[in-house]
């Protein structure tokens, strides 16, 4: 269990888990950052954050699937049981073998939102890139498809694998490698 793995240092005023710090910070302060910033400049921010996620997020996870020997559904249970010890709600995975879908009640980021774009959930939409990437095996599309901003119940999320054909048809478009299907899909972008 997360929890299990965390230390707290007084001396030191922090959080780890092994070499891993964490911090606790208000929602509504994180989310309200982002609704000071003018209009033009929130896509990108949320955007950027998504970026930052799937890197940072995705280190959390790398370690994840090393302690569960690779195993995918191993390391999907384990993002499921630890997003809520971490108070990013309670997540809810399936898979077949090219997607995965994400269930997210009470989402931190759509209940601190206010009233902003319909889908805010940025940084799930991260993670799930980097997790996506690992249980699926390769490039993956991440569409956020339902927000508690909007009105939904729940948040919930597709991450479908991109056919190695896209890849190379949209690296090309996009002149770099990859570069076209590497962020965190429409929900961030």
């Amino acid at each position: 269990m997360f929890r299990d793995r965390l230390t707290f240092d007084p001396d030191r005023g922090e959080y780890r888990d092994g070499d891993i710090r964490y911090m606790m910070i208000r929602p509504d302060a994180l989310m309200g950052m982002i609704a000071e910033l003018p209009d033009h400049w929130r896509g990108e921010a949320l955007a950027a954050f998504a970026r930052s996620i799937r890197r940072f997020g995705g280190r959390s996870a790398r370690s994840y699937q090393a302690a569960s020997q690779a195993d995918p559904d191993a390391l999907l249970r384990t993002i499921q049981d630890t997003a809520p010890q971490l108070g990013w709600g309670r997540w809810s995975f399936a898979r077949t073998p090219n997607m995965l879908s994400l269930m997210v009640e009470n989402s931190p980021f759509a209940a601190h939102a206010g009233h902003s774009a319909p889908h805010v959930c940025h940084p799930i939409c991260g993670m799930l890139t980097a997790v996506g990437e690992m249980v699926l095996g390769g490039e993956v599309h991440v569409t956020e498809t339902h927000c508690a901003v909007a009105g939904e119940t729940h948040c919930k999320f597709t991450v479908e694998q991109v056919p190695d054909r896209q890849v190379s048809r949209a690296s090309a478009a996009a002149g770099s490698p990859r570069s076209a299907r590497r962020g965190s899909g429409s929900a961030a972008e």
